[in-house]
């Protein structure tokens, strides 16, 4: 049950803009209305609506403090139907309205990134896209407390020797520094060319990462990587008008031995990915 629950909730977060209801939701599962109502907010303490709207604000506080969108615009892209609406349930949510949350949360990242002692070279470009497989972690605590930990993880142990063997991926969902819940899709990367022949054990699922526009820095230790993120919102988005995707924030660790993927704690730099509106397409 609970694997269906957490697949379930990627379903909510995967629709944030739809009108699918839980009748859908349910119709997908296999189960009743009510099965799936209960069961829902009995792993995730809230019902499937509510958790919804949930996640429909808590990409809404992502936009707001990583990018200078439109406030309209941010509450159409999270599935609100005019400003008005938006503004009142942010307010219910976060006691403060959008356009003063983004002011402060603007002023916290300003005030962090200028006590950051270190430069951090940003590279923009575009992927080819990434195939993995991956499993979905909750956390309640800082995700960069949890991060140094991810590459040895007993999740990944679950999957085949040779799987094990391949570098480890992170895909951050949510803002990373406030979020209540942590919600991390954790896994391994795979050859692009057998991941449509290949079935993941229970509870990794096969993920594929689209084609996008990134900004990103590498970094050699996991504890650089809060400083090296607020380095490239600064630098990136609030300075240059650049804005986020909505995507999640991607950790990709890099092997600079290619002999030592048998070893993920040594001889690694990690690749941190933000994806960001492509004016391209």
């Amino acid at each position: 049950m609970l694997n269906d629950m957490i697949r379930a909730e990627i379903w909510l977060q995967e629709r944030l803009e739809s009108r699918e209801g839980i009748d859908d939701l349910a119709e997908r599962l296999g189960y009743s209305v009510s099965q799936v109502r209960r069961n829902f907010k009995r792993y995730f303490g809230a019902s499937p609506s509510v958790y919804r709207e949930q996640l429909r604000l808590a990409q809404a506080a992502m936009f707001l403090a990583f990018s200078q969108r439109n406030i309209n615009r941010i509450a159409q892209q999270c599935g609100y139907r005019n400003h008005s609406a938006f503004s009142r349930t942010f307010f219910k949510r976060f006691r403060i309205s959008p356009r003063k949350y983004r002011q402060e949360q603007h002023r916290t990242l300003k005030a962090h990134y200028r006590a950051i002692m270190q430069d951090y070279p940003v590279a923009i470009q575009r992927t080819q896209g990434l195939q993995a497989i991956v499993t979905r972690l909750y956390e309640d605590k800082d995700v960069f407390k949890s991060l140094p930990q991810w590459p040895m993880a007993d999740c990944l142990d679950k999957l085949p020797e040779r799987l094990r063997q391949n570098a480890p991926v992170a895909l951050i969902h949510g803002h990373p520094m406030t979020a209540q819940l942590q919600r991390t899709d954790l896994g391994v990367t795979i050859d692009p060319r057998t991941a449509e022949d290949m079935a993941p054990p229970l509870p990794f699922r096969k993920l594929s990462l689209p084609l996008c526009r990134y900004a990103s820095v590498s970094i050699d230790h996991p504890d650089q990587c809060k400083d090296a993120l607020t380095h490239l919102l600064v630098t990136n988005l609030l300075d240059n008008k650049e804005s986020i995707s909505g995507l999640p924030i991607h950790l990709q660790w890099v092997y600079k031995n290619a002999k030592a993927g048998c070893e993920r704690q040594n001889g690694t730099m990690i690749e941190l990915r933000l994806p960001l509106v492509d004016h391209d397409r």
